[in-house]
């Protein structure tokens, strides 16, 4: 895999979008914490063909700019692939592109706000090769290519022996009996010259699916709707419902079978259904970036779900949208989407990205590309007022009796304060590390460490660093603060027996 692709995994790195870390809690509010997004898009349909007239107006695309967005620190630039749906448009193309069909285009950008949109000379439109469409060469038929397709994913990507640096996912269509269709992977050089694998790797299944690099378990995962889970609720006679499967492969060729991992239940709105799913590996967890549609209004919006190990999921408690759409009559009134990238960093906050339209799903408007902030690690926090708040964690155990730890806080007290206090297995407080040993922490942090007065000496050692011998919980009292994550350097928590459903 690419030694330039970011992580955010941290296993040390405890964010507190998981609900299961707390075992107390009195006084304090937990809640979702919205991504920030800037008013305008930023990148936008200004080109023939991506469906623009001639008087700039956009009317006539059937989806947002679904994409991905990825820093290339080697070129010092962001590079964004987004799609195009527009019936009117693909009829232009040399040769046409069926109505009903996606194109791929490419753009760079230096600070991911201001986008250029080079010529590639890859895709006559209108008789001209002066465009930032994207082509596909498809080997099995011959050199020629797909244009009609959408490509969901872009992964950094550099085996060895090879001059690859990125592979993309999309699902395509085949003029073969036997593989007419499924999820296949296509690599580039460049991110611009593209050559596609047949078969398939996944034939027959979802068109919208999603698709990165664990870096943990150094592997690929990919999600999509499973084609085998439909045909099991036809033979049950069960209402389908869109859902969420996973696959596995360590060589892109080879995919474990499908793993429903999640569907709606009684929480959500009748009509809600679980559109597409994006993994990013963040801190302790995998967080996915869930797309919900709901049928009834034709209206999409992001919440999340967590996993600790790719098996278990399940979703964040508040079920509230991390990435709501935009005020009625706005670009984003009607669908938001995340693109399919880990969020970018920028000091103590992220960048994301994601794709908008101000018409109902499947009905054509306009649709461009957005962005926003949110502050780092901070998905979901737990939030104090004037009235102390207590919060106490799960047990950490040490690896052996003795063994060295310092804790390492993401909290925003600008307005108040925040101690925290050391106790044993049974919320006993430990002498030395308690709530009146404890140095006040003010100010607004992403990382500061926790420390302790002198005391007696035997839990501390130079730098901060914490000794103890058996589990131990660590219990925060908040006044007028925000926590976001915590951070425990060697010391494992021990999980609640049944904390996944």
């Amino acid at each position: 895999m690419s030694s330039y692709a970011h992580t955010w995994a941290e296993p040390d790195l405890y964010i507190l979008a998981d609900p299961d870390l707390i075992a107390e809690c009195k006084n304090a509010e937990r809640r979702i914490c919205r991504i920030e997004k800037d008013p305008d898009p930023v990148l936008k349909p200004d080109k023939p063909w991506e469906g623009a007239g001639p008087d700039g107006s956009v009317t006539s695309l059937q989806d947002p700019f679904y994409g991905v967005v990825l820093y290339d620190p080697v070129e010092k630039i962001f590079k964004a692939w987004y799609n195009v749906y527009d019936r009117f448009a693909n009829r232009m193309y040399s040769p046409p592109v069926a109505d009903q069909g996606y194109s791929c285009r490419y753009a760079v950008s230096e600070d991911g706000l201001n986008w250029l949109k080079p010529e590639l000379g890859e895709v006559l439109y209108e008789g001209s090769l002066q465009n930032n469409i994207l082509r596909f060469k498809n080997v099995h038929t011959e050199g020629t290519s797909n244009l009609g397709e959408q490509v969901w994913n872009v992964v950094p990507y550099n085996p060895p022996d090879t001059e690859d640096r990125y592979v993309a996912s999309l699902q395509s269509s085949y003029p073969d009996p036997l593989y007419s269709h499924g999820i296949t992977m296509c690599y580039s050089p460049d991110g611009i010259h593209w050559r596609m694998h047949f078969p398939p790797v996944l034939t027959y299944e979802g068109d919208c699916h999603g698709f990165c690099w664990d870096p943990v378990s150094r592997t690929f995962l990919l999600t999509t709707r499973s084609h085998e889970y439909g045909n099991l609720c036809r033979r049950w006679n069960r209402p389908w419902k869109r859902h969420i499967a996973l696959f596995r492969s360590r060589d892109l060729i080879h995919w474990t079978a499908a793993t429903t991992i999640l569907e709606v239940d009684d929480k959500d709105p009748e009509d809600a259904q679980l559109y597409l799913m994006y993994i990013v590996p963040y801190g302790h967890l995998y967080l996915g970036q869930l797309l919900m549609f709901y049928t009834h209004e034709m209206t999409l919006d992001v919440q999340l779900a967590y996993s600790r190990d790719l098996t278990n999921w399940k979703r964040i408690p508040e079920r509230s949208p991390i990435l709501e759409r935009g005020e009625e009559g706005s670009w984003d009134s009607k669908h938001v989407a995340l693109t399919h990238n880990p969020p970018h960093p920028m000091g103590d906050k992220m960048r994301f990205w994601y794709a908008g339209k101000n018409a109902p799903h499947y009905q054509a408007g306009y649709g461009a590309m957005g962005t926003g902030t949110l502050r780092r690690d901070g998905f979901v926090c737990y939030e104090a007022g004037d009235r102390e708040a207590v919060i106490t964690t799960i047990p950490f155990r040490p690896p052996r009796p003795g063994s060295a730890t310092h804790l390492i806080l993401n909290v925003d007290a600008a307005g108040g304060q925040v101690l925290v206090e050391v106790t044993d297995a049974d919320g006993n407080p430990i002498d030395g590390v308690t709530k009146k040993d404890c140095i006040p922490i003010t100010g607004n942090h992403t990382r500061t460490i926790v420390a302790f007065k002198a005391g007696p000496g035997q839990y501390f050692s130079r730098g901060n660093f914490l000794r103890f011998a058996e589990d131990v919980r660590f219990r925060f009292y908040m006044r007028n603060a925000k926590l976001y994550a915590i951070k425990v350097a060697n010391y494992e928590p021990q999980w609640p027996q049944c904390p996944l459903e």
